[in-house]
């Protein structure tokens, strides 16, 4: 009987080292969002999406009475016209 305790003790301080330092698969997901693709990889494969192209850019002209010039995606150029 003088033994018994101790020896429950460490056959439960077994049973628990035993349990945590068994490795178990990770359940982690993954996600991304790049310029050319987007997806996720998970525990089970990877799923990538591609993605469409961008629409052109467009430049608007116009000629007017006192200006002429352009306006595009980076910016405007403006001419006046002096009379």
């Amino acid at each position: 009987m003088k033994h018994a305790v101790p020896l429950a003790v460490a056959s439960l301080c077994f049973a628990a080292v035993i349990a945590f330092a068994v490795p178990r698969p990770a359940q982690a997901v993954t996600c991304a969002n790049g310029v050319y693709r987007a997806g996720c990889a998970g525990p089970n494969g990877a799923a990538v999406v591609h993605k469409a192209p961008a629409p052109p850019q467009t430049v608007h002209c116009a000629n007017g009475v006192y200006r002429a010039g352009c306006a595009g995606p980076n910016g405007a150029a403006v001419i006046r016209k002096y009379p």
